[in-house]
């Protein structure tokens, strides 16, 4: 009895799942870097820009044209997609956050500014194409106004009702000195500002006209025919997004357009190798502020950039977990996505064919005594009567197939590395707290009270 007690004691116990599970994020990490170690790098860098359309202004409630700088503030609607944009965006950790001069680029981009971290980096030339005689006509004239010229610029000669010889790229804007030439250039001078900072993965908040219009205009992998269904059917609403990749040499691809993939995604390798990049610029600009604060031989300076510094790194090393597992989770849901039809989907045709088929066979094998009886009910189910009697010690379970095996492995990792994000989250926010480090280069007022109508504008 003793030796039996002494046995047991002395047999290790298996490790818990939990446990095992507990440091997922780390080890992704970790695997991450030696896996993005092994990446040669790339001779010319693509640059991935993530536009995002401002959320509801109080312009775009009044119904009226608004594309004065600085222009409204966000209505309270308005605020609350600014909030959800981070839910929808946020695990894809950008390098930089740039918005463009008018007030409620900047309000939108503020909650994802707080979220990563970053600051927002206040930029010309991604603010909205200007009205001019349009300025404070009703947004719903705009498609025999104001839209018209735009159009022009990316249609030259497409559209029968706006003649080349008045809508080309270079007409104006009436009452103002923009053209499709102009507004071209002033976007692209925006995106060269932030491959020339060195901004791979940016986030940019700007407006329905210019981020639609310049993203036609530029994009190699689209035809004039998918450019005017997209005009047609995909006009972008208020915190809606456009994902292209490219650089200011090689020109840019269209990727993503809220949601409609046009390009293939970038594999998981790639992905790694974007988010290293990015991990290994916030660290080194953690230990460049930490450097320059022993430089200059303050004590309470250099302890405070100590700190900062761990708090800092602490946060660019979750941000980066958070990033590799969110597309983990979205490769594993991909693998998922492929699954059998339910049984409630198959036609009543079907399942009365089948029925009988069951009925025959069970007819079939009632002269053998040993047979176990299956019979199927008329709505499909099957007859649990006294025939269908099971073996004692026989598990009546059918073993899933390998695919279903896989399936379900598959659904478990997916689970538990969610499971795992979100303690990672709770565990960054306890190690980072204290004063944000985001902040703008061009501090807006706060959002005033305003109408939280549902009007859209695709203009403004």
């Amino acid at each position: 009895m003793n030796d039996g007690s002494k046995s047991d004691a002395m047999i290790k116990p298996p490790a818990r799942p939990n446990a095992v599970w507990k440091y997922l994020g780390i080890a992704l990490a970790a695997l991450a870097l030696l896996f993005a170690a092994a990446i040669p790098a790339s001779a010319a860098e693509l640059m991935r820009v993530t536009f995002v359309r401002h959320a509801e202004s109080e312009g775009n409630a009044s119904g009226l044209i608004d594309t004065k700088t600085p222009g409204p503030v966000l209505t309270p609607k308005g605020q609350q997609q600014a909030q959800d944009v981070v839910g929808t965006l946020g695990d894809n950790n950008y390098d930089a956050i740039y918005a463009s001069t008018m007030v409620r680029t900047q309000l939108t981009a503020a909650p994802m500014s707080q979220y990563l971290r970053l600051p927002i980096q206040v930029l010309p030339g991604l603010q909205e194409i200007e009205a001019g005689y349009f300025e404070g006509s009703p947004e719903a004239a705009a498609q025999n106004g104001y839209g018209l010229y735009p159009i022009g610029w990316v249609f030259p000669g497409v559209i029968e009702q706006l003649p080349v010889d008045k809508f080309n790229k270079s007409t104006n804007m009436p009452g103002t000195n923009l053209n499709g030439y102009v507004f071209d250039e002033r976007v692209d001078g925006a995106l060269k500002t932030m491959y020339d900072n060195g901004d791979r993965n940016a986030v940019v908040f700007s407006h329905g006209g210019t981020i639609m219009f310049w993203t036609m205009m530029n994009v190699n992998n689209l035809t004039t025919a998918q450019k005017l269904q997209l005009l047609q059917t995909a006009r972008l609403d208020n915190t809606d997004y456009v994902v292209i990749e490219g650089n200011p040499e090689d020109g840019w691809t269209l990727v993503n357009w809220n949601g409609q993939q046009f390009a293939p995604e970038p594999t998981l390798q790639n992905e790694v190798k974007l988010q290293v990049r990015t991990l290994t610029r916030q660290l080194d600009a953690t230990h460049q502020q930490v450097v320059s604060a022993f430089a200059t031989g303050d004590l309470k300076t250099i302890a405070t950039a100590v700190n900062r510094g761990i708090a800092d790194a602490g946060y660019s090393v979750a941000k980066f977990t958070r990033a590799v597992n969110a597309r983990v989770i979205h490769e594993v849901d991909q693998a998922l996505a492929p699954e059998s039809p339910a049984p409630a989907s198959v036609e009543v045709s079907t399942v009365n064919s089948a029925t009988e088929t069951v009925k025959k066979r069970n007819a079939s094998v009632t002269s053998k005594p040993d047979a176990v009886e299956t019979s199927v009910a008329s709505n499909g189910a099957t007859n649990l009567g006294n025939g269908n009697k099971s073996v004692p010690g026989e598990s009546q379970t059918r073993p899933a197939r390998p695919g279903q095996q896989l399936r379900n492995v598959l659904t478990d990792v997916r689970d538990r590395i969610t499971n795992s994000v979100r303690k990672l989250d709770g565990v960054g926010t306890k190690t980072t707290d204290g004063p944000s480090a985001a902040g703008t280069d061009s501090e807006p007022d706060g959002s005033g009270p305003g109408d939280s109508g549902s009007q859209r504008s695709d203009a403004a």
